[in-house]
């Protein structure tokens, strides 16, 4: 296991983290609903991403021996409905959860626009805008967010992956965790979740700060500082240095 901070901790090869604090896992960007969103436009991909969250939650549970889940934004997709595969899918997640004793929190994300006709059918799901811990505080990324001293923020949002070039040119793009100080404020730093959605492959980390979407990352950080941890499937989590050591093989 790796600390990504007091009491923040990262294993396997799984894109999500364990909150000592709350005794919970977090994940992020779930995107349930993003295939039937695509046959809508005439793009036909296999409904996977249902299977995706059942193999990785079931997982980090078990890892981390808890029955606290915290879906930090995103967990559906269409913006501007509930379509009849987010509602038909939801349904059977948050029932196998329920009926696995496990105790659902779910931070509102940008996409997560009529969840409730779901959620409010399960009494071991809450919906929150935020989640805030003290020294943690857990939001999804897409609201403006003035930070604070001594607190660790955890977001999604920004799908994160690193795209690095080799010696010989080949390129790889990998999907990791992002840890990033905050400047003008002491002890305090961004936690940026990968996404689960398999489909939501992810956004290239950088050293420019408008190629970000969150505020917080945008406004507040020292992206030269900034430590990505690799996800390498069926392998595990390599510590990566800081991005402004590492800005030449970045592409």
């Amino acid at each position: 296991m790796l600390e990504l901070a007091k009491g923040i901790l990262i294993a396997e090869d799984l894109p999500a983290l364990y909150v000592k604090q709350a005794n919970s896992v977090v994940l992020s960007d779930v995107h349930i609903g993003y295939e039937e969103e695509m046959s809508r436009k005439g793009i036909y991909i296999p409904r996977i991403q249902k299977k995706r969250f059942f193999t990785i939650t079931n997982r980090v549970l078990s890892v981390f021996n808890t029955k606290k889940l915290i879906v930090n934004g995103d967990f559906k997709h269409t913006f501007e409905k509930l379509t009849r595969q987010e509602k038909e899918e939801l349904n059977e997640i948050l029932k196998y959860l329920k009926d696995n004793g496990v105790e659902v929190t779910i931070v509102r994300g940008n996409h997560d626009n009529y969840i409730s006709l779901v959620t409010e059918r399960f009494d071991n799901v809450k919906l929150v805008d935020e989640l805030d811990l003290g020294e943690i505080l857990i939001t999804h990324g897409h609201k403006v967010v003035e930070p604070r001293n001594n607190t660790t923020y955890i977001i999604g949002h920004e799908h994160p992956r690193i795209s690095i070039r080799d010696k010989l040119g080949f390129s790889r793009k990998l999907q990791c965790f992002l840890s990033i100080p905050i400047k003008e404020r002491e002890n305090s730093q961004v936690i940026v979740l990968p996404a689960i959605g398999i489909y939501q492959a992810g956004n290239d980390i950088s050293l420019i700060h408008s190629n970000y979407m969150s505020n917080l990352i945008k406004e507040h950080t020292i992206l030269e500082k900034a430590k990505p941890y690799i996800i390498i499937e069926g392998e595990g989590i390599m510590e990566f240095p800081e991005l402004g050591l590492i800005k030449n093989v970045l592409i």
